[in-house]
């Protein structure tokens, strides 16, 4: 056997998945290891030299059709999102550190609470307070005699216990929810499970991804869900005690308020008081029975124009203010610190430095808290509307006011998209012009110059697609075209940073709306409205548009690869912040990687790891890991630095990657997620197309952008020279 052979290539594929006929280029190959929702897959013959295999991880985010619900669950997973947006700046202060994160915990619960109020509305006030309080003619549809059924016969009392009940169902769905995903993908045991256990969750990591245990985040999702589901429970026997009244609910109300307070408490703290968070849970699971029990019993009254429970709307504006004030909290909180620390109380508080090489965004936890707020109240709000007028109810079932601010959580938020659309469209097409097109020009010039042309006669056959002297009109425009697109696909892949603008943006009617919100509470001059019928059938669709959108993209490998690049990255982070995010694949991808690769080393074969685009974050991350010197890196279309370096600054930069020894990086100027590392010896720019030469009758060279890296003859040639390199000795981690 050749000495080649005792190497192996691991090919990890990137966003939206891929079967394994497809990365072994084979169909004779066998499963060796996992299932089918991920699992290793090795050729039965060799390729190049060595031996192949791949790590198909694709079903855990996109292989089931089922798995587009995840969808509805966006809210939260830009909850937990906004935690991991943390700045470098911040990290780097131990102080301003342990506030972000807390801060991010409460911004996460107060989303949650956000949920739970637009719960309550529906189902307490418009379903079984207004639909339940009048009958149902024998002429109405059959749906609307079932959905009237459970309250025709009970006064106003029982009814809210109906409603409440439909409020506990929606949280212990997430609940339920949380924990399958959890025992399907954060129960996954590491690979070094005698290692000491970190209290704190895999945020507050001193090491950060770089630690063995931060794909390791089962007890974290645990305690945070049942801190939620704790928090949620206690708030709503607030409300029902509130709107119940009698002798008992202002005692009920305190008991609640003060169970709510210590949820909130336990989940500004990192990780203590873990023995009082079941118990805390069953105390308010009694308060709300106690609170369900009373309010059977009552009789409570309707407002003044005897639609509304009397006092449902002051707790929704209470309740409303509670979740501003839990998602903004880090601004006076932050800003606090940084005073003291000016005013010299804190001195020496910050830690190591982090080097920031990429444009910062300072304000993106707040940013990405706002829009996960903002989308949850958009969808909400649109099916509260459409719940009401699909029931009959008049337009005043629904408080005052919110019909006023659906066009600018829906209409107002479009246009500012489309505009940013046309914005970037007019810069991408200004990218043809002569600024552009020169240096395209002069690099393939001299690339074309450098080419030996080949022996005749086919030397007859090649054509250049440059423009030359002595062209017609039609074909010197013909090759300009050609010229003028790689210009502006060079300008398209560096436009991924400029969505913070839209976003910005979108915060910022956020806080509009907020504002406007206020003014009606105190009789100001609120927002004025515009195109509500348009924007209430807009907010009803965007839920059932979001999953037919996800669902129709998983079929097409184009469009799953448009939306897997989204998907993929708000999922990658463990669920340090918000309980009921959407699983976190990471927990099972790294640590599935990290036991194949000890296993083949052990085995005495050298592993040379072969990663594209969202799997080359896993493998990186995964031989961040690992003791240094052992398996060889190759990654292509890699969006470490470009996109997580960008976003996530705190926990992916250059100090962290420096742990990977043998790496080479490969990009094209073309990719539109991929790039450079920024680490010398290890990027190696591609040139895209390759050539301006090419075949007569044949189409002029595409490019290849961002998934034409497995074709190019080039690179695997530089893949086979490093498999072919001596083994470097062992460094001691």
């Amino acid at each position: 056997m050749p000495a080649s052979s005792s190497v192996t290539e691991l090919r990890v594929h990137g966003v939206g998945g891929a079967a394994p006929d497809r990365l072994l280029g084979t169909t004779a190959h066998r499963q060796i290891w996992g299932d089918r929702i991920a699992g290793f897959y090795a050729a039965d013959a060799e390729q190049r030299g060595r031996k192949v295999e791949a790590y198909c991880w694709g079903g855990m985010t996109s292989r089931s059709s089922a798995r587009v619900l995840w969808v509805l669950l966006f809210p939260f997973m830009l909850a937990n999102l906004a935690g991991w947006t943390c700045s470098a700046r911040i990290r780097a202060d131990r102080w301003a550190f342990a506030a972000h994160r807390a801060c991010g915990r409460l911004a996460a619960l107060g989303i949650t609470l956000n949920l739970l109020l637009l719960a309550a509305l529906a189902a307490i006030d418009v379903w079984a307070i207004q639909f339940g309080g009048h009958k149902v003619g024998r002429a109405a549809p059959r749906w609307e005699k079932v959905v009237h059924a459970p309250l025709g016969y009970f006064g106003p009392g029982p009814r809210v216990v109906f409603g409440a009940t439909v409020v506990v169902a929606v949280l212990l769905v997430l609940w339920l929810l949380s924990r399958q995903a959890r025992q399907r993908y954060e129960e996954v045991t590491p690979v070094d499970p005698d290692q000491p256990r970190y209290r704190g969750s895999a945020a507050a990591l001193p090491d950060g991804v770089a630690d063995p245990q931060f794909f390791n985040g089962a007890d974290t999702v645990r305690r945070l869900g049942l801190l939620h589901v704790g928090a949620g429970l206690a708030w709503l026997a607030v409300v029902v005690a509130w709107v119940a009244e009698g002798k008992l609910g202002l005692g009920l109300e305190i008991a609640a308020a003060a169970v709510l307070l210590c949820s909130i408490i336990l989940l500004a703290v990192e990780a203590g008081g873990d023995r009082a968070v079941r118990p805390l849970v069953v105390a308010a699971s009694l308060v709300l029975c106690i609170a369900l029990v009373h309010a059977w019993q009552a009789n409570p009254d309707t407002d003044t124009g005897g639609m509304h429970l009397e006092h449902m709307r002051a707790a929704a504006i209470e309740t409303f203010w509670l979740v501003v004030a839990l998602v903004t909290a880090r601004v006076p909180v932050l800003a606090t610190i940084a005073l003291l620390r000016r005013m010299g109380v804190r001195r020496g508080a910050a830690g190591t430095t982090v080097p920031r090489t990429r444009p910062s965004w300072p304000a993106a936890p707040l940013i990405v808290a706002i829009l996960g707020m903002l989308s949850v109240n958009t969808a909400g709000l649109g099916c509260l509307v459409t719940a009401a007028d699909s029931l009959g109810l008049p337009q005043e079932a629904v408080f005052p006011g919110l019909h006023d601010k659906l066009p600018w959580l829906t209409v107002a938020p479009m246009a500012v998209g489309i505009a940013f659309l046309l914005i970037e469209l007019i810069r991408y097409g200004t990218a043809g012009n002569r600024r552009d097109t020169v240096p395209v020009l002069g690099e393939y010039a001299g690339r074309a110059a450098a080419t030996p042309a080949p022996p005749p006669p086919m030397d007859a056959w090649r054509c250049n697609a440059l423009p030359i002297d002595d062209l017609c009109d039609g074909e010197r425009d013909r090759r300009m075209r050609w010229v003028r697109s790689i210009a502006r696909g060079r300008k398209l892949a560096g436009f991924g940073p400029d969505i913070r603008y839209p976003l910005a943006v979108f915060a910022a009617i956020a806080v509009l709306v907020v504002a406007g919100i206020q003014a009606d509470i105190i009789g100001g001059l609120g927002l004025r409205p515009f195109a509500s019928k348009a924007s209430l059938t807009l907010a009803g669709l965007i839920p059932v548009a979001g999953v037919a959108l996800m669902r129709w993209g998983w079929g097409r490998p184009d469009a799953r690869r448009w939306l897997g690049v989204l998907w993929d990255v708000g999922t990658f982070w463990p669920r340090s912040f918000h309980p009921f995010a959407p699983p976190c694949y990471t927990e099972r991808a790294v640590p599935d990687l990290q036991r194949r690769i000890r296993w083949l080393n052990d085995s005495g074969s050298r592993v040379v790891v072969v990663a594209h685009s969202q799997g080359s974050v896993l493998a990186a991350l995964a031989l961040v890991q690992q003791p240094a010197g052992q398996p060889t890196l190759v990654t292509f279309g890699s969006p470490l630095m470009k996109l997580y370096g960008w976003a996530f600054p705190a926990y992916v930069h250059g100090d962290v990657l420096n742990h990977v020894q043998e790496w080479r990086n490969f990009f094209y100027p073309t990719d539109y997620i991929g790039g450079p590392v920024d680490r010398k010896g290890v990027d190696v720019p591609l040139p895209d197309p390759d050539s301006a030469w090419y075949v007569a009758g044949e189409p002029m060279p595409p490019m290849r952008r961002h998934t034409g890296y497995w074709s190019d003859e080039a690179m695997w040639r530089q893949i086979d020279q490093l498999a072919a390199e001596p083994r470097r000795a062992r460094v001691p981690a």
